[in-house]
């Protein structure tokens, strides 16, 4: 059996890809960076087995949900209600901290789980004769300040902070986004919080085969896991063409079939353009291009601020402002160009628009520091909180991590 410490990394995922790739990116780290480590990931995402998982990584799947609205979601099953989904997925979960008993769990983005599905797991994680240590992982922004404190009130999650997690981790820069200050954080939950840097998924082999890049310089298309930004990728076509450049578009897995034939039809009018389902490597396949149009997703943006790729970016502004925020912190510091969805909501001046600042880019603006320390920073957290040679507390014959993914008893 194993000594290695046992992490549980909990990853929500009700909406496009930002959540697995983050997580696949820290269970990668973990365990590389703590030899012996055991790391097991639950997921609710419905595309989790085509990333390259890194390897000794054990996944449970969660039943799926979507996300319909702000603080709303919905079964991705049709006629299953989420109220059962949700108690699936509470199921799963406290299953597997009362028969694998992790050392430590890193929760990601949501302190309470979608809809508060973690607050079972919690109450079994107080019945454990050892506790494991809990760590919230936060994203550098997560919505409208305002919102985030309603609802934290609301919901009970201050007192969550306070009482059930040991640290809060934020990936991203106090500089940038002061998430203590923002979401109105106390005196204690302030005492357990620090900033790690972006976290990003490490550069590999692009998945892109060399006859898939156009042979003349182009622009990038993408919009994370395609759940919508049809228009981002329409726009971005449009403006190749005007520009006289190639085209490469990646739609996402998640792009519905009314958006992949409103693409098809724009994608006829220039022959030259190339789309794919996904780029595996953004920033290496961007450094081969004009300049990017995508997204304000966290991954997409520290990816391509960091590789110092000319970045347009088109935010999402609803249901949640979290990358109109981060666009706009983002633009102001001069790590990319940005167009207000909102006011350039008619295709032509979205267009006129992205013309415009992809015209700004590169126009000499002193590029600040950008910390990606993330991935190392949160490995030495874990490390410290497991503490020393981070060998399992626990004893005795408990199911290994492959054993629980799989489900066995």
């Amino acid at each position: 059996m194993s000594t290695g410490a046992r992490v549980l990394l909990y990853s929500h995922d009700t909406y496009g890809l930002g959540h697995l790739r983050r997580n696949l990116a820290i269970a990668g780290a973990l365990l590389s960076g703590l030899p012996g480590c055991q790391v097991l990931l639950a997921t609710g995402s419905t595309v989790a087995d085509r990333f390259r998982r890194p390897d000794g990584l054990q996944v449970v799947k969660l039943p799926p949900v979507i996300k319909t609205g702000v603080e709303s979601y919905d079964s991705r099953e049709p006629g299953i209600p989420l109220s059962l989904v949700r108690r699936a997925r509470s199921a799963v979960l406290v299953d597997v901290v009362r028969r694998w008993r992790p050392d430590l769990i890193l929760v990601d983005h949501s302190p309470q789980g979608m809809k508060g599905e973690l607050l079972p797991v919690f109450e079994a994680v107080a019945e454990l004769p050892r506790a494991p240590r809990l760590i919230l992982g936060l994203r550098d922004i997560l919505d409208d300040p305002d919102h985030v404190r309603s609802l934290w009130g609301a919901e009970g999650v201050y007192e969550t902070l306070r009482s059930v997690y040991d640290r809060i981790l934020v990936y991203g820069q106090k500089d940038i986004f002061d998430v203590a200050e923002a979401y109105g954080l106390g005196e204690a939950e302030r005492a357990k919080l620090s900033y790690c840097g972006y976290v990003a998924t490490p550069s590999r082999p692009t998945a892109l085969l060399p006859d898939a890049l156009p042979e003349r310089p182009f622009v990038l298309g993408t919009v994370g896991g395609g759940g919508d930004g049809v228009e981002v990728l329409v726009a971005a076509l449009r403006a190749a063409s005007t520009l006289g450049l190639g085209a490469l578009l990646a739609t996402g897995p998640l792009m519905n079939t009314a958006d992949r034939a409103t693409l098809e039809i724009a994608l006829a009018r220039n022959p030259e353009a190339k789309a794919v389902d996904m780029v595996d490597d953004i920033a290496q396949v961007a450094s081969g291009a004009a300049f990017v149009v995508t997204r304000g997703g966290y991954n997409t943006l520290s990816e391509l601020a960091a590789a110092r790729v000319p970045t347009v970016v088109i935010p999402r502004a609803w249901p949640r402002m979290e990358q109109l925020l981060r666009a706009t912190a983002f633009s102001t510091r001069g790590l990319v160009e940005m167009v207000d969805p909102v006011k350039n909501s008619d295709p032509d001046d979205l267009h006129r628009a992205l013309i415009e600042a992809a015209g700004r880019l590169g126009a000499g603006v002193e590029r600040p520091s950008f910390n990606l320390t993330g991935l190392h920073a949160l490995t030495l957290e874990v490390r410290d909180m497991l503490g020393a040679g981070y060998r399992s507390r626990w004893s005795g014959a408990e199911r290994p991590a492959a054993a629980i993914a799989m489900g066995r008893p």
